[in-house]
């Protein structure tokens, strides 16, 4: 039988697990304008930025631009352990090397610092239970139209 703190840990993590289950808020599709299928050049005055790391069991790729005024816009993939890819949508801010992105459907927010190579911060869930990231940190790296990723194999989203 399984002792108190391990049901205590199991329950703290079901939220994380229950948000990694569910479909992004928009209708992912390849080629459907979601994430577009190939590289763009960046708007005139946007860098872009891609952060590849891990989160429990799931990996992400999340793909900016920023603006001269510290705007970002971009998108972050999940990818679960049953190979399914997710698509959120992330608008936010930079500022001193801080960034503030969030999915503006579901409430949840990635506060990071970037370092050289590297970005270390939280991704909170709407509900108040955050998780520690990191993630290697790649600048001026080609985006989609709509500041995707560009879709690499194992990482295309799936035709329904």
């Amino acid at each position: 039988m399984l002792n108190m703190a391990v049901w205590r840990r199991a329950l703290c993590l079901l939220p994380l697990l229950i948000w990694l289950a569910m479909p992004s808020a928009a209708p992912a599709r390849a080629g459907h304008g979601v994430t577009g299928q190939h590289a763009v050049p960046p708007a005139p005055g946007e860098v872009t930025e891609l952060w590849e790391g891990k989160v429990l069991t799931s990996h992400f790729r999340v793909a900016i631009c920023v603006n001269g005024r510290g705007s970002l816009r971009g998108a972050a993939l999940l990818r679960t352990r049953s190979g399914q890819v997710d698509v959120y949508h992330l608008e936010g801010g930079v500022r001193d090397g801080r960034v503030e992105a969030r999915h503006p459907s579901s409430g949840h927010v990635f506060s990071v610092t970037l370092y050289d190579g590297e970005v270390r911060g939280k991704l909170r869930l709407n509900r108040g239970l955050s998780f520690d990231i990191e993630g290697r940190r790649t600048l001026n790296v080609p985006v989609t139209e709509d500041c995707a990723p560009v879709p690499e194999d194992g990482w295309r989203v799936q035709e329904e």
